[in-house]
């Protein structure tokens, strides 16, 4: 199986008093870390090959925060260097942490460290190829509001917690868990939940059976020791292929397994699910209990789906349903994840994350669900050439829902452009798909974030709905269009964060 690199091993303990330099600190997880660190007594700097409104936010708190990767930021006294595993993907030889290698200074990933903060906690955590930011958002929000006062770790900024961590003071730990360099493995959750399973990062896996048999570690890998009231659980979407895969694979494991589903028996069942107008489901549990119906403020199946799996894991906590409800029905959103912004010219923007083309399909079934009568521009920015290049004839066929698709320039993030896929042959593939048969000119070619701006200024007319897709830099292009003369009268601040 694909290995990620050793880290170290670190308690909380070891930072009080030191200097640590995070190396990416513009990433959307490693903040976390520095936040606690922080509140650990740790002295905190940072580097980002550029710099952008996270590393705004992050020096806002704080913490001196320099352009670029250089040998030099180690000369201050520097006891540990903190990194993003992306940073060793895309330069295995990187000058910083060579030299930090050199001069004896650990080099350690920051889910290490997170894993550090975890040890000895009730650790609920949350992975899967799709929606475990939304589902550790949820389980996160329930707990807080069921007096738990838990930490939670979220991979994207939670606007009810003014970002991406919330400190609390009692034993549960709740976090995201990306399997990704086999991130998760850094962590042993007593409770965990996985919410689907599908092939995914081809730049780190060589396959499918790679991806599932880090799955079935991190499940081998639960808290089998802690002395906790509830056993070692895992909550799974049984409506997902692979998390059925796993179940098969599990024969010998000590855990207990509870299993969610909208199609048919689970543990837990959710039925009589609503998408036109209010979204709203139905749940009840194998045990005959009926839990009663809930409500939810986002659209989309996928995401009665992501509130059922909260639902089961917070239930096998023992937490009142009409609490959950409450939640749930409240629930504040996590950003880019179907962020919807209204204009005063009619123009709806919705910001979300999808960057794999299952999720891509779902959402924009679910804005067609919620806009059926309203002109759908899809813009998506493909993340990483591998990526694309993997998935190419399935992205081709995740845009029916749209009227028309803008294609941006590839994302590389950790990889560079080898020249073996453009987004052009994206935006040809689409229009071969037979939801734009003999009408190409509704697929465009974008070109750069400043391209693609010019280019949706010509299309976007009052009345549309602007689907920013991409878990890269492709929201920036709404804020500089809407505040560009041809929107004139549009509140680009005015969000609606779902």
């Amino acid at each position: 199986m694909t290995q990620s690199p050793p880290s170290p091993h670190i308690s909380p303990a070891d930072l009080r008093g030191k200097r640590l330099h995070f190396m990416g600190i513009g990433g959307s997880g490693i903040t976390s870390v520095v936040q606690m660190a922080l509140l650990e007594g740790a002295h905190c700097t940072g580097c980002e090959q550029t710099l952008s409104s996270a590393t705004e936010w992050i020096a806002a708190k704080g913490v001196p925060v320099v352009e670029g990767h250089s040998p030099s930021h180690l000369d201050d006294g520097v006891d540990i260097l903190i990194i993003v595993p992306a940073v060793m993907k895309l330069d295995k030889n990187n000058p910083e942490v060579v030299e930090a290698r050199r001069r004896g200074i650990p080099v350690i990933d920051w889910q290490a460290v997170l894993g550090a903060f975890m040890a000895g906690k009730f650790g609920i955590s949350v992975a899967g190829v799709h929606a475990k930011g939304t589902v550790t958002a949820m389980i996160s929000q329930i707990l807080i509001e069921a007096g738990m006062d838990p930490t939670c770790e979220v991979g994207a900024m939670v606007p009810r917690w003014q970002g991406n961590v919330r400190m609390g003071a009692s034993d549960y730990f709740v976090n995201e868990a990306d399997e990704f360099n086999l991130n998760f493995l850094h962590y042993h959750p007593r409770l965990a939940v996985i919410t689907s399973i599908e092939f995914e990062h081809p730049e780190f896996f060589n396959n499918y059976e790679e991806l599932k048999d880090g799955f079935d570690a991190f499940v081998a890998g639960m808290d089998f020791d802690g002395n906790w009231d509830l056993p070692t659980t895992l909550v799974v979407n049984w409506d997902s292929p692979g998390c059925r895969e796993l179940r098969d694979r599990m024969a010998a494991w000590p855990g207990r397994l509870i299993t969610y589903s909208l199609e048919g028996d689970a543990d837990y069942m959710g039925d009589d699910v609503q998408l036109e107008g209010e979204t709203s489901f139905h749940a009840r549990d194998a045990k005959g209990n009926d839990l009663g119906r809930f409500t939810l403020p986002l659209p989309g199946r996928f995401n009665v789906e992501n509130a059922l799996g909260a639902i089961a894991a917070t239930r096998e906590l023992g937490i009142d349903p009409e609490i959950i409800r409450r939640t749930l029905a409240n629930y504040g959103g996590v950003y880019r994840r179907f962020q919807v912004t209204q204009a005063a010219n009619t123009i709806t923007v919705i910001d979300d994350y999808a960057h794999h083309p299952t999720a891509i399909e779902v959402t924009l079934d679910a804005i067609r669900l919620r806009f059926p009568k309203r002109r759908l521009i899809a813009t998506f920015q493909p993340h990483m050439f591998t990526r694309l290049k993997t998935f190419l004839e399935d992205f081709s066929h995740s845009f029916g829902a749209a009227d028309d698709v803008v294609i941006v320039d590839v994302f590389p993030a950790r990889e560079r452009d080898t020249g073996m896929i453009h987004a052009r042959d994206l935006v040809a593939a689409i229009q071969r798909d037979r939801a734009f048969a003999g009408q190409p000119d509704r697929v465009h070619y974008g070109g750069s974030l400043d391209q693609t701006r010019d280019l949706l200024a010509r299309l976007v007319q009052p009345g549309d709905v602007l689907a920013m897709l991409g878990s890269g830099s492709v929201y920036q292009i709404s804020g500089k269009l809407l505040r560009s003369p041809d929107f004139a009268g549009f509140d680009p601040d005015a969000r609606i964060d779902h």
